[in-house]
Formats: structure tokens, sequence, C-alpha cells
């Protein structure tokens, strides 16, 4: 759908941001290894998790049924500040965390979005990886909404030993898709773009996927090998 949308874009047709919650699944982008898996393949079958390889940057995360995924897929000029940008979908993130009285920082020399747990022990909310292709934006954050934690036990999140928070773990009862919309408009102030709402998206077709695309050839790094 990301390929699909991003064609669209450059093609002239309206921006989009992707909201979603994701099955069970590990994502390795550009920077990544599969050293940072922590278990064997058999305990993520086992939890119904799947491990792919992306296009975005960054390390390896996880995405799952209580996170919010946001995807901008926006066009973005030759040289245009690809940091900046990036610092646009913190702030929108942290935007979003304000509005339920939570309290959250960025981290100086990493992405994303941290809190502080009751404790007082610094965790990491939001993870934020993005890909810039051909002029148009794809990847962007996952926000721990009411996520089972315990999968980020199974790896190395971005690649370092940290603890990972949700507004679940702070103490906030909220529903994914009304943190999506907080999101949402939260990211059209920080971006200068007008949000309109629209649920429908044209299904992908193959036309509108590239051939050298990576989701051609994805494989999940986990699945039973066949038999011979």
């Amino acid at each position: 759908m990301q390929e699909a949308v991003a064609t669209r874009v450059r093609d002239g047709g309206a921006e989009r941001l992707l909201l979603l919650e994701h099955d069970p699944v590990y994502t390795i982008g550009r920077r990544g290894t599969t050293d940072h898996l922590l278990v064997p393949p058999e305990v993520l079958r086992a939890d119904g998790a799947s491990v792919y390889r992306v296009d975005r940057g960054g390390d390896i995360t996880y995405h799952g049924p209580g996170q919010l995924v946001g995807y901008p897929i926006t066009a973005f000029a030759e040289g245009a500040d690809l940091v900046g940008y990036v610092r646009a979908i913190e702030a929108a993130v942290r935007d979003a965390l304000a509005s339920y009285g939570v309290r959250s920082r960025t981290e100086p020399g990493k992405t994303g979005v941290w809190v502080d747990l009751a404790d007082g022990r610094p965790a990491k909310i939001a993870a934020i990886g993005v890909r810039i292709s051909r002029g148009v934006t794809s990847h962007g954050f996952a926000l721990n909404v009411s996520t089972d934690l315990a999968a980020f036990d199974r790896v190395l999140p971005c690649g370092f030993q940290h603890e990972v928070a949700s507004l679940q773990r702070l103490g906030v009862a909220a529903d994914v898709s009304e943190v999506g919309d907080r999101c949402a408009r939260a990211l059209a102030a920080r971006l200068g773009r007008e949000l309109v709402i629209d649920a429908s998206v044209e299904p992908p077709r193959d036309a509108e996927i590239p051939m050298e695309a990576p989701v051609r050839g994805a494989l999940d790094l986990v699945a039973e090998p066949l038999p011979a």
C-alpha cells in the first residue's frame, strides 16, 4: 500500500497519512541485523510473530496490536531538510502525548520520543524510521498505546537495550483510533498540511509497485522452511 500511494503522490496524487495497527511483526531497517533477535525463530513463531527486512532507516523494532503506526506519504523536495522532517514527526507525537497530560522529550543523538516511568527511569514510547525515495516519504512512527511490551523483550529494540513505555504503562487509558486522530491533527499542523479525513484508499495495483521495490521479494525470516 505504501509503494502504491507513493507512486500516486509522484504522479500528482493526494498525500496520505496511513494510520493502522499491525499484526505481530518485527521489522529490520537498513542498519539492522538479525543478531538483535534475542530468541530463536520457533519462539517468535509460537507468538504468532513474523520478521521482515524493510527499506526504512533504523534498526529492529516491533509492531503489533495496541500500537498506533503512522506512515506519512508526502512529497519531499530535493534538498529538503530530512532531519527537520523527522523532528516534526517527533514533535507531533509529543503534542499528542501532551494532550493526555503526558510529558515527553527527545534524546540527543537518538530518534524517537521518550518519557519517564514512575520510578524515574527513561523509556521509549515512540519509535521513528523513515525513507525518502524519488521525492516521496514513506514509513514513519510507531507509538505504543496499549501494546504488549513483553514483545520488546525478544529483541534489542532499535539496536540497544532500553526500557519501553506505553500510554497504558503510564496509567493512561486511551483508544488507538482516538490517539490516531490526535496524532494526525498534530502532524498536519507540524508539517503545514491541511488534514482531510478520508477512510477510503484505493487498493494497490501491481503496476504502481516498482519492480525493484523490496516488498516484491519480502520473506518472513522466521517462517518454517519449505519441505525439499
